[in-house]
């Protein structure tokens, strides 16, 4: 107890402004400091050229199994083309700032419970931009207008967006 006496004793004396000033430059030199750390900020980044190429050789090997099931159909071979790579959605968070009759939106990604990386919300796959089909039979016009509807539904795209030939 003696030194918490001699303590307020001190800062009745006039030393409470230097308390005061010691702490206001340590907390200044904190966030100083602070902003010379680096920092892991958040990607928005995409999948690279490599997954999207896998995605591709998925989806053609399995349209060619199923193309390969409708009757007439022989030895198929396809090839699907990709719009674009995949991209990554990331939370956001907003916060309205009013001060001085004005109000203001500050929009910042969500992190992650962690803290260090940002929070996704979903995937966007890229969008198939068409596709070619080579197979046996394509010269009946039947059965290229079911190898044509199938793929169309398949992958959710236009029947013009498909190209059959023998």
């Amino acid at each position: 107890m003696g030194k918490l006496s001699g303590l307020v004793t001190k800062l009745g004396n006039g030393g409470w402004r230097r308390l005061v000033i010691i702490v206001g430059i340590a907390a200044i030199a904190l966030l100083f400091l602070s902003t010379l750390t680096p920092r892991s900020e958040p990607q928005a980044d995409t999948l690279t050229a490599e997954d999207t190429a896998k995605l591709e050789r998925e989806l053609e090997q399995r349209l060619c199994e199923l193309l390969s099931g409708i009757d007439g159909v022989t030895s198929p071979k396809v090839m699907v083309t990709l719009d674009r790579t995949s991209e990554r959605v990331f939370a956001e968070e907003s916060r309205v700032r009013s001060g001085s009759g004005e109000n203001s939106t500050e929009t910042s990604l969500a992190l992650s419970g962690s803290g260090k990386e940002a929070l996704e919300t979903s995937v966007i796959l890229p969008r198939v931009r068409g596709v070619a089909v080579v197979c046996g039979g394509a010269d009946d016009v039947l059965i290229r207008e079911k190898v044509v509807n199938t793929a169309a539904r398949v992958l959710d795209i236009k029947i013009t967006q498909v190209y059959v030939t023998s």
